[in-house]
């Protein structure tokens, strides 16, 4: 899987998560411009490696979401909140 690759799936298991860009980076330590970097968009052609650990550190927050939700659900019998 290449950086844009990862990227768009990142992108697309947040909006899943109903969580934006910004919050999910909050969560896991990284600037959302630091997120924008890695993007490429034709504003910017040649974007920025994104490194193996912040990768790493965003889907670790997105199973941290998915472990709270599943929390909130059996919470509530069952029912998502």
């Amino acid at each position: 899987m290449n950086q844009q690759s990862i990227i768009r799936d990142i992108e697309q298991c947040a909006r899943e998560r109903r969580i934006s860009i910004s919050a999910l980076c909050r969560r896991a330590g990284i600037h959302p411009d630091t997120f924008r970097n890695w993007r490429k968009t034709p504003q910017n052609p040649d974007p920025v490696g994104a490194n193996l650990h912040s990768v790493e550190r965003l889907y670790a927050e997105l199973r941290k979401i998915d472990a709270e939700d599943a929390e909130r659900v059996a919470k509530n019998g069952g029912v998502a909140a």
